[in-house]
């Protein structure tokens, strides 16, 4: 038997009356929804380890040992809230937080010292699932080594487009005193 080609109707003509509105619910109706809200706040400087010998300079020894390497040591608190709200609301909902960082790098990097924090709580709702979801809180502090660099600290290496994977290890560092946390909410 041949294939016989199938011809797609047209959009016009197809209904939509089973089909959600937008996000995980198709009626505005009171039920239990999944809150999920997060922030991080911290702050950083940048610290030197240095070689256990000091450096020789033409056959003498100077008294400072060279910079082995630099890296930046991160305090940070990250808070995370599961809860369950019963409400009227027509659909799941997500807000996405920027993480804003304030340091002193001349070419938009991390510098020497500075802070960092959330622009806005990150926000997921979704439909209760009473299989899986239970209220919860997380609320931790933790240090962070991150952003190792050879030698001196070289502000060429510390720029805006070199960030990014740094920022990336600080929000592993989140899920794992919170694993709650979702760091798909994190713009950067």
């Amino acid at each position: 038997m041949p294939l016989i080609p199938i011809t797609p109707s047209p959009i016009a003509s197809v209904t939509t009356t089973n089909l959600n509105a937008s996000g995980d619910s198709s009626s505005c109706e009171f039920t239990d929804w999944h809150i999920h809200t997060q922030v991080i706040n911290g702050m950083y400087q940048r610290r030197y380890v240095y070689e256990a010998t000091p450096t020789l300079a033409n056959g003498v020894v100077s008294g400072a040992p060279a910079v082995s390497y630099n890296y930046i040591d991160v305090n940070f608190s990250v808070q995370v809230a599961h809860e369950k709200e019963h409400a009227s609301y027509c659909s799941g909902n997500a807000q996405n937080q920027q993480l804003k960082i304030f340091g002193d790098g001349a070419e938009g990097g991390y510098g020497q010292t500075g802070t960092f924090t959330t622009s806005a709580i990150g926000y997921l709702r979704r439909t209760w699932n009473t299989n899986n979801d239970k209220e919860a809180l997380c609320n931790q502090s933790g240090n962070l080594i991150l952003n190792k660099m050879p030698g001196e600290y070289n502000a060429t290496l510390d720029t805006s487009s070199t960030t990014g994977s740094t920022v990336a290890e600080l929000l592993m560092g989140c899920e794992e005193l919170c694993p709650i946390f979702n760091q798909n909410l994190v713009e950067y």
